[in-house]
């Protein structure tokens, strides 16, 4: 079996914004091969780290929240997620600070379950997945202007077959569900 070289990585020579969207800034990136020279210009997004909220109600029940997509134009059953404000002290009072908003749920126990890049082709940010167990609903919703969600609990192995069969289509979600299924997995 050959194996071949790792492909070379690319130096940034020069980097200007090219837009301010609010919720990322898209940057142009002057590069050049580190390998043969050769030069580029490519675009970035820069975005704050994303987290994803994994809770787990105190008789075992996986949150989800369905709601539009804008990108899609379709609904979207997930997991509680957003981004990582500046205030936000780690990932896990992030995710503790989205569920609490979208779902009203607060838990009392965090594990860190790991983090994968959302699209590294245009991003740089992180996507991180906390698990949140001992969930109970302690207060309403307290959405942004334009989000509108409804809330629903099933057993971790119903929203984990959404997936399979094509119900969650959200790929950061079925991420959160591939490393919940590893978690129980480890579990037993």
């Amino acid at each position: 079996m050959s194996v071949e070289p790792d492909p070379s990585h690319w130096e940034v020579l020069s980097e200007r914004e090219h837009a301010d969207c609010r919720v990322y800034r898209v940057f142009e990136q002057r590069t050049r091969h580190l390998g043969d020279n050769r030069e580029g210009t490519f675009y970035v997004m820069h975005c704050p780290d994303w987290i994803q909220a994994v809770p787990l109600t105190t008789d075992g029940q996986l949150i989800l929240v369905n709601q539009y997509r804008f990108g899609s134009k379709q609904l979207s059953w997930e997991v509680p997620g957003g981004m990582m404000d500046p205030e936000d002290d780690s990932p896990e009072s992030a995710a503790a600070r989205e569920l609490i908003e979208e779902t009203g749920y607060r838990g009392n126990k965090t594990s860190y379950l790991g983090w994968s890049y959302p699209n590294p082709a245009l991003q740089q940010n992180k996507t991180h997945f906390i698990l949140i167990e001992g969930c109970e609903q302690v207060a309403g919703q307290d959405l942004d202007p334009n989000e509108e969600l409804t809330i629903k609990t099933v057993p971790p192995r119903e929203a984990i077959e959404m997936a399979r069969r094509g119900e969650i289509t959200h790929c950061i979600c079925v991420n959160a569900l591939f490393l919940l299924e590893k978690w129980l997995a480890e579990r037993g």
